[in-house]
């Protein structure tokens, strides 16, 4: 138990980092066009946001994105060098989409090395512990790395004698890619993590670290031979195969296949992929060469029945009807409603779709309808919430938001145990106007918290408490009707109107702070907060800037200076993260997951100690990932 604690304290470092990349949003893939600008407070250093471009007298002229046409505002020309200029002024570069964002991409790697140089295990440990996890961007960079590293368990020798083999933390690498699990490597995951390692920055960081002997070709590690296994398993076992194909992977195999040379066993493999083979120079190749391959499957002249027909006898996935669906017939309502009724959308595709269906009318159709709602209930992200501003009626928002209000709940339930939240929302003058866009924050992840653990006041000189009767976005917008902002500010008036919710002796707290932290002093607010003996384990604070700026200069620092006054951390939480809606739950929900627990100096020596663990100690007691038995 004193090792324990030991390294727990010398993990401190790699705990920051870890903890910081938990609460960052930057995708490694943009998925449709953007532009990269300069903005140093960005850990990486650039900012990305989507743009398109349309020609103007020979001109490609980029503009910003927007729902309406009349609200995309001109930014400049995009050169053929890639910048995009007003005048000769260089105001940002373009990027295509689909390929990686390098900067993230860089960045999230040489944050992992600098764990594993702190220490090799927890390293491996944490990519154990981020499998079973959602964050597939984390995950990439993680496997990425762990099939780099020099830990491959190679022979320890004492005077020539081999005594042991090291450990071989690039099989963690390796398992992360191999294991066949609900959130497991897809391809184009596995493509992904060889996009990395070719990336010219991290190629550089291996070289740094001496992973790699070339100095001129990035270092691979273990990847190639990975990316064989998978192929080979997929190969021996032809049903797999088959249902890559048939879920649009055909072009991901065949790519993956050329990365790692794979020689396969069968001419199975190229028949499956329509991939006629040609002779090398060299003529090394032995299978299929020259052999004929089946065209691929079309709809083009079959009728809107007949497609339908096709659709439920074959089930295909909704990817691939898109695919072959012949652009003379298109999405139609039958269509579509043969590919609900077929099985062919899953959870996740319905909510996408929800716009498509409501435009179709299928909403209304009472099988379709059905399914929605079934998809809706079963809900694990908060996609839905982004969905819902693009339809139009009533009844598809209140069932889309459900479903986000449904997400945010199964999220927030385990790492919510023992926990009681108490949330403070400033509505003083100086928050003119942002008293709204707090309100929508909350909607957005109160909902997830139980009713019963979840205190809420709205604050100027008087602190009020806000009842909030149903965990819902339409719960939260009600407890809030009738504040608007105005008076002064005082946090002590807030943490006292609270102070009779005493939490139970098994229960840790957290206090959630909303505002711009103007008002009194740091030490004032450490005092109240003494006097609650709610004895917090952690503060957050959500600073948000109103229509007058922070009182016409930068932020206030009541609550962090009572943070530390109190010596126990105050997590920030960015504004700018409400701007991802897939990444709201999954982020607050870590920043509260990695809250110390139970070992601050306010602590009540005759309280029951939580049962909740610190990353740290989650992570250490994580065990690290095996490779299947066939690999």
């Amino acid at each position: 138990m004193v090792q324990d604690a030991q390294r727990v304290e010398a993990l401190g470092p790699a705990e920051r980092i870890v903890k910081a990349l938990t609460q960052f949003t930057d995708h490694l893939v943009h998925n449709r066009p953007g532009m990269i600008t300069p903005d140093a407070r960005a850990n990486i250093g650039v900012k990305w946001q989507p743009v398109t471009w349309k020609m103007e007298d020979d001109k490609k002229v980029v503009y910003t994105v927007a729902k309406e046409k009349a609200d995309r505002k001109k930014i400049g020309q995009l050169w053929a060098d890639g910048t995009i200029r007003d005048g000769r002024k260089k105001v940002g570069e373009f990027r295509t989409s689909g390929g990686l964002f390098p900067e993230v991409a860089v960045y999230l790697y040489r944050q992992v090395a600098d764990v594993f140089v702190m220490d090799n295990e927890f390293a491996a440990k944490w990519a154990s512990y981020s499998f079973g996890l959602e964050h597939k961007d984390m995950k990439v960079i993680l496997a990425a790395f762990l099939l780099a590293q020099d830990r491959m368990g190679e022979p320890v020798k004492d005077d020539g004698q081999v005594i042991f083999n090291d450990e071989d933390y690039r099989a963690v690498g390796e398992a992360m890619c191999l294991i066949r699990a609900a959130k497991d490597m897809s391809p184009k995951l596995m493509l992904r993590i060889g996009d990395v390692l070719a990336l010219d920055g991290v190629a550089a960081i291996n070289r740094e670290l001496g992973f790699g002997k070339s100095a001129r070709n990035p270092h691979l590690g273990r990847y190639k031979l990975t990316v064989k296994k998978w192929l080979q398993y997929r190969e021996q076992n032809p049903r797999m195969l088959d249902g890559l194909v048939k879920g649009g992977m055909r072009n991901i195999v065949m790519k993956l296949a050329q990365r790692c040379h794979y020689k396969p066993s069968t001419p199975y493999f190229f028949k499956v992929l329509r991939w006629k083979q040609v002779q090398a120079k060299d003529g090394w190749r032995e299978l299929a060469i020259g052999e004929a391959v089946e065209a691929a499957e079309s709809w083009v002249g079959m009728s809107e029945q007949a497609i339908c027909e096709k659709i439920m006898a074959d089930k295909p996935n909704y990817k691939r009807i898109v695919g072959l669906l012949p652009a003379d017939v298109g999405l139609t309502q039958a269509v579509m409603a043969a590919a609900v009724e077929a099985g062919s959308l899953s959870n996740a595709d319905l909510i996408i779709l929800t716009p498509t269906l409501e435009d179709l009318g299928l909403l209304k159709d009472r099988a379709v309808s059905k399914r929605w709602k079934e998809a809706i209930n079963a809900a694990e992200n908060q996609r839905a919430a982004n969905v819902a501003k693009n339809v139009k009626s009533q009844e598809a928002k209140e069932g889309l938001q459900e479903a986000a209000d449904v997400a945010v709940a199964k999220k927030f339930k385990e790492v919510t145990k023992d926990l009681r939240v108490y949330v403070y929302v400033d509505k003083s003058a100086s928050m003119r106007g942002a008293i709204i866009k707090a309100i929508e924050y909350l909607t957005k992840f109160l909902g997830g918290f139980p009713p019963d653990k979840l205190h809420v006041c709205v604050f100027n000189t008087v602190g009020t408490e806000i009842k909030i009767k149903s965990p819902t976005k339409a719960g939260v917008e009600h407890a809030f009707r009738g504040h608007t902002d105005g008076g002064g500010t005082s946090y002590s008036a807030a943490v006292h109107k609270l102070g009779h919710y005493r939490p139970l002796p098994e229960e840790d707290v957290l206090y959630l702070f909303i505002g711009d932290q103007e008002g009194e002093s740091g030490t004032d607010l450490a005092d109240y907060v003494r006097r609650t003996a709610h004895n917090p384990v952690a503060f957050g604070m959500l600073t948000v800037k109103g229509t007058w700026g922070y009182g016409g200069g930068r932020p206030g620092t009541t609550v962090e200076d009572a943070a530390k006054i109190l010596e126990i951390p105050c997590f920030p939480i960015e504004e700018g993260l409400f701007d991802d809606p897939y990444a709201v739950v999954r982020v607050l929900r870590d920043l509260i997951a990695n809250t110390p627990v139970g070992k601050d100096k306010l602590a009540d020596p005759y309280r029951t100690a939580p049962r909740r663990k610190t990353l740290v100690e989650t992570i250490l007691e994580t065990e690290l990932l095996q490779k299947p038995v066939w690999a």
